[in-house]
Order: C-alpha cells, then sequence, then structure tokens
C-alpha cells in the first residue's frame, strides 16, 4: 500500500523544476505532506515548501541548510525526474495515501462492530472518512497559543468591517438583537403551523446566500424543490403565490417571473429535497457540497422533526432527536458554519391563554435546549385572534414576532417583523408596510 520510489520520484522532480513555486502551485491540492508514508520523504517535502514560502530556491545546498540527511538529499538529487511529471506522480502518491486511510478505517470499523459499538456511529465515522479521507481526525488537542493567535487575527479582521460578525439572517433587526448567525453554531426556529416558519426560512437563506455571497444548503424534507423556487419566485417578483401555483400569469406577471428566476437562479443556494432523510444522511450531503464548494455560509433544515436516526429499536422519539440535535451541533463545528433547523412545537401551546412559545413547547425537546446555541420562536398573534384560521383578508400583513429564547452569545428578546402572507415576504417591521421588490436588495 506505499511505494516509497514513487515519493522520491515526486521530490525528484521538486528538486530539478525551474519553475518550483509554479510546480509546487500545480500539485497543490493533489498531495499533502501527511501522504508520504516514508518519513525522510515527508520531511524533505515540508522543507521544500518551507523554502518556496520564503521565496528561495530549491537545491541540494538549500535542503542542507534545512537539516536533512546527505546522503538522502544526494540519492533524491540524482533520480533525474523530470518536473514534468510532478502532478501525475503527486497523485500517485495521494491515492496510496487513501488506500491506507481505508484500509486503517475499515479495520478500526470492524473493531468497533466486534466491541458492540452503536451502528450510527459507526455509520458517521465511515462517512466522515469517506467525505475527507485525509484529514486527521486525531489532532483535536492544541495549545492556547494555536487557539489564541487565530481569535485575535479574526477580531482584527472585523474590527474595521461593516454588518454583523457572523452570517447574516438577512433581517437587520435580527442581525442586530442576536449578532447574526456564528460560526460553528446551531439555531433552532420552532413555530406551530402556520406561523410562516417556511417563508422565514427561505427570506433567510436568499438574505445570507446574496449579503455573504457564500454558499447555502436548504434541506427540505417536507416540500419539493418546486414548491419551494416558486415560494422564493413570489417573494422575488411579488406575484401572488396562488397564481403562480395554478399558472394564472398575465403576461407582465410571467416577465416578472422570469426576471427574478434568473437573479435566483445566480444565488449560491443549493436545495436537497430527498424526502426521508437520517443524519448520517445529511450528514454526508453537507460533507460533500463543503468539499465541492471549499465552504459553507449556512445549512438550513426544514424540518427538525421529520429527521430520522435509523432503525434503532426501542429507542424513544425523544432519545432520538437528542442524538439528532447533538449531531447537528457536531456538525456545525465540523464545518465551521452556521446550521438552522426548524421545529414544530406541542400542541399544548394552544392550550394557554398567553400562547407565545417557551422552551418547554418544543416537541420531543430532549437535549435541543441544550446542544442549541440559539433557539428562537416564530408567533402572529392575528392567527389566534382568528380562532386558528387565516385572516379573511389575505392581503393583511400580519406582525410577527420573533421571539428569542435562548442567545448563549448574547441577550434575549422579542423583534417585529412584517409577513406578507400573499408573497411568503418577511421583512424587518414597518408599522405602514408596503410590499416592494426592493425590499430585499434588488
Amino acid at each position: 500500500m506505499y511505494d516509497t520510489q514513487i515519493e522520491h520520484q515526486l521530490l525528484g522532480a521538486l528538486m530539478v523544476s525551474s519553475d518550483i513555486t509554479g510546480t509546487v502551485a500545480d500539485i497543490n491540492g493533489h498531495v499533502i505532506a501527511e501522504d508520504f508514508h516514508d518519513q525522510l520523504s515527508k520531511e524533505m517535502y515540508e522543507r521544500i515548501l518551507e523554502l518556496v514560502d520564503d521565496g528561495q530556491e530549491v537545491n541540494p545546498m538549500t535542503l542542507m541548510s534545512k537539516k536533512l540527511s546527505l546522503d538522502f538529499i544526494a540519492d533524491i538529487s540524482v533520480l533525474g525526474i523530470s518536473s514534468h511529471i510532478a502532478v501525475g506522480l503527486a497523485d500517485k502518491v495521494a491515492k496510496q495515501s487513501e488506500t491506507r486511510n481505508l484500509y486503517l478505517t475499515a479495520q478500526q470499523i470492524m473493531s468497533y462492530l466486534a466491541n458492540g459499538e452503536d451502528v450510527e456511529l459507526v455509520k458517521t465515522n465511515l462517512i466522515e472518512y469517506l467525505s475527507d479521507g485525509r484529514r486527521d481526525t486525531f489532532e483535536t488537542t492544541k495549545h492556547i497559543s494555536e487557539a489564541v493567535m487565530p481569535t485575535l487575527i479574526n477580531i482584527a479582521e472585523q474590527r474595521g468591517q461593516e454588518g454583523v460578525p457572523g452570517i447574516t439572517t438577512g433581517f437587520k433587526s435580527i442581525d442586530k438583537e442576536i449578532g447574526g448567525l456564528l460560526e460553528s453554531s446551531l439555531t433552532i426556529i420552532g413555530a406551530r403551523p402556520a406561523m410562516g416558519k417556511t417563508a422565514f426560512a427561505l427570506n433567510m437563506a436568499e438574505g445570507a446566500a446574496r449579503l455573504a455571497n457564500k454558499p447555502v444548503l436548504v434541506i427540505s424534507l417536507e416540500m419539493s424543490n418546486d414548491m419551494l423556487v416558486k415560494r422564493m419566485l413570489s417573494t422575488r417578483s411579488l406575484v401572488d403565490a396562488d397564481k403562480i401555483r395554478d399558472s394564472r400569469l398575465t403576461e407582465q406577471e410571467f416577465s416578472d417571473l422570469s426576471y427574478n428566476a434568473e437573479k435566483l437562479s445566480e444565488l449560491p443556494i443549493w436545495f436537497d429535497d430527498t424526502p426521508i432523510q437520517s443524519f448520517t444522511d445529511i450528514r454526508s450531503r453537507v460533507l460533500k457540497l463543503k468539499r465541492q464548494q471549499g465552504e459553507l455560509g449556512m445549512v438550513l433544515i426544514d424540518y427538525l422533526g421529520l429527521v430520522e436516526t435509523g432503525n434503532e429499536k426501542n429507542s424513544s422519539r425523544v432519545n432520538e432527536v437528542s442524538k439528532i440535535s447533538r449531531g447537528l451541533k457536531i456538525l456545525s463545528k465540523e464545518i465551521k458554519a452556521p446550521v438552522v433547523a426548524l421545529a414544530q412545537l406541542n400542541r399544548g401551546v394552544e392550550q394557554r391563554t398567553d400562547k407565545r412559545p417557551l422552551l418547554s413547547d418544543l416537541r420531543d425537546s430532549g437535549s435541543i435546549e441544550q446542544d442549541a446555541d440559539n433557539v428562537a420562536f416564530l408567533y402572529r398573534d392575528d392567527y389566534y385572534r382568528n380562532d386558528g384560521d387565516e385572516p379573511a383578508n389575505d392581503d393583511e400583513i400580519s406582525q410577527v414576532e420573533f421571539i428569542v429564547a435562548k442567545n448563549r452569545n448574547g441577550k434575549r428578546g422579542t423583534v417585529p417583523l412584517s409577513f406578507d402572507k400573499k408573497h411568503n415576504l418577511m421583512t424587518d417591521w414597518r408599522p405602514s408596510y408596503q410590499s416592494t421588490n426592493t425590499d430585499q436588495g434588488w
């Protein structure tokens, strides 16, 4: 599962390159130092990268200054390998590394299963390797200096920047209240049916994608991609959602729809509407997209109650949801991006005089409250003023209360929003609200 000769040939190709900076740039992303099995080869590759970073030439003399074995340097320097095949050699070294890692992972999984480990945990570990097999999952312990400096640099970079420290929610009033959605955070948005959860989520996804210009993944276990896009087109074009659903459009409305469809297509938003997904499925899809795009701005899941944990016998739904919420929190740290999950609330809300949600109203709550960094609720008083029926006039603009019930990194409170149900549009609250297609920026 390893061939030191190939590793030596790659080093030889780098040593004779007339454009070492360009050659290193070419193989960057194909191979890393940890891919080398031979320790001397690994050390030489690391020293070569150091020389390139310092703007120095790579030759036997400069390598000797790095305190490498003189005999090893001599052996590599006489190989006479052309630098033109460096990329191909780098791929071979990386492939050998992947083969070794997969073999070790398979051995570890067999050991887990033999010792009676939880099957879902084993599956998660396997997917983690398959999603990013060259990441060392064991190097997690760091000296404080390794954590302090990146944090200080991050603070320094944000000092002169406008906006929120995290990913914007697309709502200025909410960003002001909670500081945006921080990296590696888990946010739960809970509400009873018909409060506007999905409308809020889609408005947030679009706002985050447009303003932060980072990939946003929307995982919808309830609605199809077609339904989601129709709602977003209604929001953007201000064409009645019912008319879009029934294809009853005037020429002008269709023209507006076409224009905004083109604008929406330019946003970095991805949809996944697979109806039945376990947490393991979701994690696999999230890590795959992150690997493809390099980073993620936000992951949004609609909704938590439809996520499955697998075929665990004799497991209560409370325990299952606890595992899911804990898994989502861990996932947010893995991808270094906020994860937002919508959640249903218990019917007990309906029995109270004041129907504003409380943390205890989270359905199958388990450890949701403990795992989440933020918990917020959506509440519409006009829904209950009409005995649970929508207002007769669908043109009426509702006031939605965004209730911040938990904020690990800031204050709690209530933020008013405007909800234009006819167009699935939520915006910051304005008493004299009038829908315009400039509400969200284009």
